[in-house]
């Protein structure tokens, strides 16, 4: 059987087309995971501070600003556990509930963020009306729509005191691996910023 030199061409072109569009996705990751790591040497830095003034508030707001950027989402939370009071806290929040959500408490079962932090299973959702762990609450409680969501837990040593939540990626691509791995590694950068201000207070009371 014989093949013609029409034939032949659209075969060429076919490849080169198939080989811009792997380029193109190549470029588009390589650019993503260079944007992480710049965001992950700022998130390093910030923590470093730490050292000199333990303001963790501040910090909080620092780090959870530099993965919603990198996870190219609008809307997150850093969400810390009351031993005692068996409830969640949102003591940071950025994005368009943070003057509802702030301070805001609720059982430290609810929805996914509350089997993260039992356990400490870091999650990815993409469709959260999908998910039986999935609380609608806070939703109805700010009047807010939540699609998607990725939830990680915050830990000091083996002990899990909280997480981080970011919800609602923006544009047309869903997360990924390479977002829930940012917020894994900022997740164990405000452990240790935890950490270290923790000792610091302890050392001044010394």
């Amino acid at each position: 059987m014989s093949i013609n030199r029409r034939d032949i061409m659209q075969m060429l072109r076919d490849e080169n087309e198939l080989l811009k569009t792997r380029n193109l996705q190549v470029s588009r990751r390589l650019a993503r995971l260079q944007q992480a790591f710049r965001v992950l040497i700022d998130i390093d830095e910030k923590t470093q501070l730490i050292n000199v003034q333990p303001d963790v508030s501040k910090l909080f707001s620092q780090l959870l600003q530099l993965v919603l950027h990198t996870c190219n989402c609008e809307n997150g939370s850093l969400i810390m556990l009351d031993d005692e009071e068996l409830e969640l806290e949102f003591v940071e929040v950025i994005g368009v509930s943070r003057d509802s959500l702030l301070n805001h408490r609720l059982s430290v079962e609810t929805g996914i963020v509350g089997n993260v932090i039992k356990t400490g299973q870091a999650i990815l959702v993409e469709n959260v009306h999908s998910s039986r762990k999935w609380s609608s609450s806070i939703d109805e409680y700010l009047d807010f729509h939540t699609a998607s969501l990725m939830c990680v837990p915050l830990r000091i040593d083996k002990k899990i005191i909280g997480a981080i939540e970011v919800v609602n990626k923006t544009g047309d691509s869903p997360f990924d691996d390479n977002d829930l791995n940012v917020i894994r590694v900022a997740a164990c950068y405000v452990g240790l910023a935890l950490q270290r201000a923790e000792q610091l207070i302890l050392a001044e009371e010394d």
